[in-house]
Order: C-alpha cells, then sequence, then structure tokens
C-alpha cells in the first residue's frame, strides 16, 4: 500500500517521487500547453523539470536537517501530488523562482534553532527574500517570518534585528545599480507590482475548488490533532512547529492578496502544506486512513485535468 511504501526515508523513493513529477508535470505539459509544442519548447520546459526536482530534493534537505517530519517521505509526496493538482503553479516562471530562492531562505530560517552562526543565517535568509522578491513582489512578506523565527527560537537582539534589513536591501542594491549602469530603472521599478486582487471567483471552478476544499480541511485535521501534541513536549520540534504554522499563514496572505488567481500563486501553500499533513500522517495509527488520505489527494491530482 502506498502508505507503507513511503512510511520510510530511502533513495528509491525520493527516485519514485521523481518519476512522479515527471507523470505530472509533461502530462500537464501536453494537456494545457499542446498548441505550444515544439522542439525549443520541450527542451524549454525539459529545464524547468529539472529545476523542480532540484526544488524537491532542497526541500527533502530541509525536511530531514531540520527534522520537520518524523523519518518518512510523506512530505515529498504530498508535494507532489500538489503540484500535479495545481498544474499551473508548475509552469508560472516568476514564480517558481521565487519560490526557489525562498526555499533557499527557509532553510536557514528553520535551522536558526541551532544556534550556530546565527548571524549569518539572518543575513543569508533575508538575502534569499530579497532575490525573491526582485522575481515575484509578494515574496516580500516572508520577511515577516524571519522575524517572527526571531522571537519564537529566542534570538532577539538589536543586531539580529537590524541584519536582515541590510540582507534584504542587498540583493535590491545590487540589481538597482546594474540597472542604473545600462539606463534601465523603469525596468528595476516594473518588478514591483502593489497591485492586490480580492476577486476569488477562480476559485469557483471545480478544478480549484475540490482540491482547495479538501487540502484545507486536511490541513485544519492536522493543527487539531497535531498541535496538541508538540505543545505537551518541550523540545525544538515545538519551535519549529510555531514557525511551520506561521509559514502557512504567510502564504495564505500572499495567496489572498495577490493579483494572479490562476491557481499558480498557490504554490506558495504546497511546502507548509505538505509538511504539516505529513506530521499528521504520522499521528495517524490507522492504516486504512493513511491510504485513503494519500489516495484522495492522488484521485485528485487526476481528476482536476478533466474538470
Amino acid at each position: 500500500m502506498i502508505a507503507n511504501f513511503f512510511n520510510k526515508t530511502k533513495p528509491a523513493i525520493v527516485f519514485s517521487v521523481a518519476v512522479l513529477l515527471f507523470v505530472y508535470y509533461f502530462m500537464a505539459t501536453f494537456l494545457l500547453h499542446s498548441n505550444q509544442i515544439s522542439i525549443s519548447f520541450l527542451i524549454k520546459k525539459t529545464g524547468f523539470f529539472l529545476l523542480l526536482v532540484l526544488f524537491l530534493l532542497i526541500v527533502n534537505f530541509i525536511v530531514k536537517k531540520n527534522k520537520l517530519t518524523k523519518d518518512n517521505s510523506y512530505g515529498l509526496l504530498l508535494m507532489v501530488f500538489l503540484l500535479g493538482t495545481f498544474p499551473e503553479a508548475m509552469f508560472s516562471t516568476n514564480i517558481i523562482f521565487a519560490n526557489f530562492a525562498l526555499m533557499l531562505g527557509f532553510r536557514k530560517i528553520y535551522s536558526l534553532k541551532s544556534g550556530v552562526d546565527t548571524h549569518l543565517k539572518l543575513f543569508d535568509a533575508s538575502f534569499w527574500i530579497g532575490i525573491a522578491t526582485l522575481f515575484y513582489w509578494w515574496s516580500i512578506f516572508f520577511i515577516l517570518l524571519l522575524y517572527v523565527s526571531i522571537i519564537i527560537y529566542k534570538k532577539l537582539s538589536a543586531k539580529n534585528l537590524f541584519i536582515p534589513v541590510v540582507g534584504f536591501l542587498t540583493p535590491m542594491l545590487i540589481y538597482f545599480t546594474y540597472c542604473l549602469y545600462f539606463e534601465s530603472i523603469p525596468f528595476f521599478y516594473n518588478n514591483f507590482n502593489y497591485e492586490i486582487n480580492l476577486d476569488f471567483n477562480s476559485y469557483a471552478s471545480l478544478k480549484l475548488l475540490i482540491p482547495l476544499l479538501f487540502l484545507a480541511m486536511v490541513l485544519v485535521w492536522s493543527l487539531f490533532k497535531v498541535t496538541p501534541k508538540v505543545v505537551s513536549v518541550r523540545n525544538n520540534f515545538k519551535l519549529s512547529w510555531e514557525v511551520l504554522i506561521n509559514h502557512l499563514l504567510i502564504s495564505a496572505v500572499i495567496v489572498v492578496l495577490t493579483p494572479i488567481k490562476n491557481g499558480s500563486e498557490l504554490f506558495f501553500l504546497i511546502f507548509p502544506s505538505a509538511v504539516m499533513v505529513a506530521n499528521l500522517m504520522h499521528q495517524i495509527k490507522s492504516k486504512i486512513i493513511k491510504n485513503t488520505i494519500l489516495y484522495t489527494f492522488m484521485l485528485i491530482s487526476v481528476v482536476v485535468y478533466f474538470l
């Protein structure tokens, strides 16, 4: 059964997840972009697929290094299911690059709990968030996650509050200098789109409504199932869980405010959602329920292409 197979971590499982991502990615490519198929188009899409695979490997490293889940591969599997469920997320260039940069920043944020090289980690995390903001303006909200993490991990000091400002502004100033040198300042300002879109009519379509309702239901279940057990134990995972909840909330705010409402914006929700549901899977003892959840995610990820 699928739950039993992914209830462990092995290189073969990572390979299996990559193959599954390949199926979703190229199925979506041919179903959603068939009118654009050409040799150059396929080469470009292959490059982006490899970038997504690298993205998954970074996610796997973050999860294992910071022990965000137990020793299983549910998180990786759920991320691929969610990418397959929201295929537009795999084809938005700016959002993919922004999330790739953000993931490198999250790697530093979740490792703040170790207390090692705190100043360097704060600079690196804010630097990557700054780069992500250049690709996609609303990524700037994750600066809030960095400051929340400083409070949660008890790293509060005047210096630690100032370093993220320097780190965030560094890529901005470098890019501004580049644009200034080549006399393309308007190009710099075009990166910052302050437009807010609160029209959610696109979410009324079944291909977005059904998976979002199911995901919301499972996330609420995760919060009520996992949180009481986490807060009752004083360990580092308790702090990481608090950061993860804030991560999910900030991602949800971005989804609400972003001017894009075609499903690609849901990429921001995929990492925190997958990790939270993976922790729910660990808490559930019944294999039948575990398999039901995973098979439902898989079924939805296929059905959305025919809605």
